[in-house]
């Protein structure tokens, strides 16, 4: 590999940025959103942004890039790598896979317990198969999308319960979000599997850097369910993925978790948002049952999509 310099993007790489957007969309026949130009990155992927690239550089010029952002899971803080692109064929997989390394690095530096990926199909997975674990294999994950049409449809039609209350959390949740997030682990047959206290929820949350957004519901002085997602973004446009949604036992069937579903959406739809991703374990045909009937599409069973993760120790052993 001739000298190529990783680094973080600033500022002035949106216009290379772009145009390798561009000639990668062209080459493949792909549909880019109109929203994005040189100054909607700019705008969108500042400073303060959860959205970031890291960027390729050969005397001057950009030849390759990685988009990421950052989110969040039972795990702790994460980091989900969007698109990863290299301008040249010859050097595909030496140059990626040193954007890859640098990514890595910057996401262990930050705390980040886990890598995740956007949804790949089987072909798409190569690069990567001997870097991350494909949990649509092992754990039966499926993964699911709602797109804008059917958010638009459900978010008009249903309403908040009579008696109880769906807001935006604050940090003085945490300690009641924390026993949800472990009582849905007990749910899912996985209850050692949170690595999270309230403390980092609050943290994590409500600190400098947002990893995460969060509504719950609430009954009188007690919460009784929640919903955790987080922003996504790629060359369609604005999302988010909704990472938990729970109710307690004794509050089912009451339209709690359709009037959490309903603020993920609207969150979405406030940024011109296209679409709500999410999973699904395989064996829990109630959840599939529900989200089906609200117009949300089985994309690993239409589509062939996976849901694939790195894990910490992962990480670190890719850096040695």
């Amino acid at each position: 590999m001739s000298q190529v310099t990783i680094r973080r993007a600033s500022r002035s790489d949106y216009r290379g940025i772009y145009q390798l957007v561009r000639e990668k969309a062209d080459a493949r026949g792909a549909r880019i959103s109109h929203s994005v130009s040189i100054e909607g990155l700019e705008d969108l992927f500042g400073s303060n942004s959860t959205f970031n690239f890291l960027v390729a550089e050969e005397k001057g010029s950009l030849v390759g890039y990685v988009l990421h952002y950052y989110c969040y899971s039972w795990e702790g803080r994460t980091i989900c790598v969007e698109d990863l692109h290299v301008k040249r064929k010859e050097e595909w997989d030496t140059i990626a896979r040193a954007l890859w390394r640098n990514l890595v690095k910057i996401a262990l530096e930050e705390g980040c317990k886990q890598f995740n990926f956007p949804p790949l199909r089987e072909n798409e997975y190569e690069f990567y198969h001997d870097k991350a674990i494909n949990m649509t294999k092992t754990n039966g994950y499926r993964y699911f999308r709602m797109e804008q049409e059917a958010m638009e449809k459900f978010a008009k039609m249903n309403k908040i319960p009579e008696g109880v209350k769906v807001r935006e959390a604050t940090s003085a949740d945490c300690t009641g979000i924390n026993q949800l997030i472990k009582d849905l682990a007990v749910y899912e047959n996985v209850p050692d599997k949170p690595q999270i206290d309230a403390k980092e929820l609050e943290d994590d949350g409500f600190g400098d850097k947002v990893f995460y957004k969060c509504f719950v519901a609430e009954s009188g002085d007690h919460l009784i369910g929640y919903t955790l997602f987080f922003h996504t973004y790629n060359w369609m446009g604005q999302g988010v993925y909704m990472e938990d949604l729970y109710v307690a036992p004794p509050y089912r069937g009451k339209g709690i978790g359709t009037a959490l579903w309903k603020q993920v959406l609207e969150a979405c739809l406030s940024v011109q948002g296209i679409r709500c991703d999410f999973c699904v374990l395989g064996w829990n045909k109630p959840s599939i049952t529900f989200y089906k009937g609200k117009g949300a599409k089985d994309m690993t069973e239409d589509s062939g999509f996976t849901y694939c993760l790195m894990p910490k120790k992962t990480m670190e052993d890719f850096l040695q």
